[in-house]
């Protein structure tokens, strides 16, 4: 067993020592004996009961107050007790937020999320995602997907017919494809949308079953704002995605990979009813919070959806759909 997340011990006054770097993330020790300090100083890196017999010799520190020390840390979750310590920083990254990096990577691997749009954006997320760990990419581009399968032996670009991505990312220029947008409403994929405008993209809001908010809500809410949107719209459907700054597109992509990684790992609920509009202007990005809108029929029906109405998600196949002749998610 180890200290969670590598995190150092630090002394901060007599009687007192503190475990973690980070203000407001680590946790504060008082009331120690100078010994039982010098105790948590001497810790090894791989905590047995050998070395914790030698640091309390040395310290000078009662065994058995040595032990309740490390019971006291255990019971507060700061000790990893997995058999083998961390191999890569994902895995260190989320053993300090009292994660487990084994499970959080089992998701990932078992997931399977659909890429609509392409472009430099699209490659951008799907390289962050590869690296986060997801295997099972179906982008609708055959290019796209024939280049995905060169980063990884990993990666797989095909999937059971009829077997439904966890999520969707779909990548438009102005507007949200508002056909695609129903069409993903309709089969129940939770989706989340990413549109690149004239100087911003704006990431975001995660449109699922359940959601505040559907994309006709945002078009309805747009319309409140400017009466003339729906003529407005109808033009910029027609135009091609504008060209941004490359490093614009790099940060939309690993703000997108976020949110994806937060649908697949069960922390979507902090991406339903918010976007986030990252620009130059505003490079830290401006949040907006969506509701749903009154003359919206989205939530009286999802207030009539039947669970029994629910597709199939990934890792729920029967076995005649697991047998089925794999495709690539359109």
């Amino acid at each position: 067993m180890r200290i969670r997340g590598q995190s150092p011990v630090l002394w901060r006054a007599p009687g007192e020592s503190q475990i973690g770097a980070e203000p407001g993330h680590a946790l504060i020790l008082s009331g120690l004996t100078s010994g039982e300090q010098s105790l948590l100083d001497r810790l090894p890196e791989e905590i047995r009961p050998g070395g914790i017999y030698r640091a309390a010799r040395w310290s000078r520190v009662p065994l058995e107050r040595a032990r309740e020390i490390i019971r006291g840390l255990t019971d507060a979750d700061l000790i990893d007790s997995s058999p083998e310590p961390p191999d890569n920083a994902d895995s260190v990254y989320w053993h300090r937020l009292a994660t487990d990096p084994e499970e959080r990577a089992a998701l990932l691997r078992a997931s399977s999320v659909a890429v609509l749009g392409g472009g430099e954006l699209a490659r951008d997320i799907i390289c962050l995602l590869v690296e986060a760990g997801v295997v099972t990419l179906l982008p609708d581009d055959d290019t796209l997907a024939e280049w995905a399968q060169t980063l990884s032996p990993q990666v797989r670009t095909r999937a059971p017919l009829g077997r439904y991505p966890n999520v969707a990312v779909t990548l438009d220029g102005h507007v949200i494809d508002p056909v695609r947008a129903r069409d993903l409403a309709r089969s129940g994929i939770t989706h989340l949308p990413v549109v690149v405008r004239e100087v911003s993209v704006r990431v975001g809001p995660l449109v699922t079953r359940k959601s505040p908010v559907c994309t006709t809500c945002l078009d309805l809410w747009e319309r409140d704002a400017d009466p003339c949107w729906p003529a407005l719209a109808t033009q910029l459907r027609l135009l091609a995605a504008p060209v941004v700054e490359r490093l614009l597109l790099h940060q939309a992509a690993g703000l997108a990979a976020r949110a994806i990684t937060d649908v697949l790992t069960g922390r979507g609920h902090l991406w339903e009813g918010r976007s986030v509009e990252l620009s130059a202007p505003d490079p830290i990005g401006v949040e907006r919070r969506w509701r749903s809108h009154p003359e919206c029929l989205c939530q009286r029906l999802t207030a009539t959806d039947s669970p029994g109405d629910r597709p199939r998600r990934a890792g729920k196949e029967t076995k005649e759909t697991a047998d089925a002749e794999a495709c690539r998610y359109h």
